[in-house]
């Protein structure tokens, strides 16, 4: 499929294509962050660049973020199954729902930094995959 890129300005942009697969239900729904650097990634969702809840209505779950300068990203996505707007923890601080990070990387002890989820949108890499990961039954 061809899309040819608008220019926003003088910025040249294009539509990111997220796609959540994974999800152990079509409960609740999905909060996303998605930063273009390190600055309040993976929780502070007023320094990312566009954020939202959506309603978990399939699985795969397709999002689009038209009209997004090209560059280097991280997305952060919480399944929020009781749409109680935080992530739901056990006492050891481990979620009771389901996470992911653009690029999948291994969660350990923690939300992976920036770095570690980055990737380059760019007119020729338009979209990616992110896996829901529940970490507790």
């Amino acid at each position: 499929m061809f899309e040819s890129a608008s220019i926003l300005g003088s910025i040249r942009v294009g539509t990111l294509t997220l796609e959540l697969i994974g999800f152990r239900n079509l409960m609740g729904v999905v909060n996303l962050g998605l930063f273009n650097s390190s600055e309040g990634f993976p929780n502070v969702a007023a320094q990312a660049v566009r954020s939202g809840s959506f309603t978990v209505s399939a699985s795969p779950l397709l999002l689009t973020f038209p009209d997004l300068p090209y560059g280097r990203y991280a997305a952060t996505v919480h399944h929020d199954e009781n749409q109680d707007g935080i992530l739901n923890v056990n006492s050891l601080g481990i979620p009771k729902e389901g996470i992911g990070f653009s690029g999948d990387p291994k969660i350990w002890l923690g939300a992976p930094p920036f770095h570690k989820a980055a990737f380059d949108f760019t007119p020729e890499s338009r979209s990616r995959t992110i896996t829901m990961k529940y970490l507790l039954p």
